[in-house]
């Protein structure tokens, strides 16, 4: 299995969420010592980020973030260079 489409079905998978056939497979690369790797931490982040308890965010510090963001000048886009094949 791609790593990017081991990503996409990672969360898939924590949820138990997949069908049978790509859980199997799925579980296949958890054999892989780099993908249990990278999945016990992901999971375990998971885990740590549900225990997190929400506070309100003060509103002076919200409206200063806005401002931030609106007064921070943005970087343009580069522009892709399409090569032109010669025939």
């Amino acid at each position: 299995m791609e790593h990017k489409i081991f990503l996409r079905l990672l969360s898939d998978f924590i949820d138990d969420e997949l069908d049978f056939d790509l859980s199997d497979e799925f579980e296949r690369e958890l054999e892989d010592d780099l993908c249990c790797c990278f999945f016990n931490t992901f999971k375990k982040t998971v885990e740590l980020c549900h225990q997190i308890e929400m506070q309100e965010v003060p509103e002076i510090l919200h409206y200063r973030i806005i401002r931030t963001i609106e007064t921070t000048p943005q970087k343009k886009p580069a522009l892709k260079t399409v090569k032109r094949i010669k025939k």
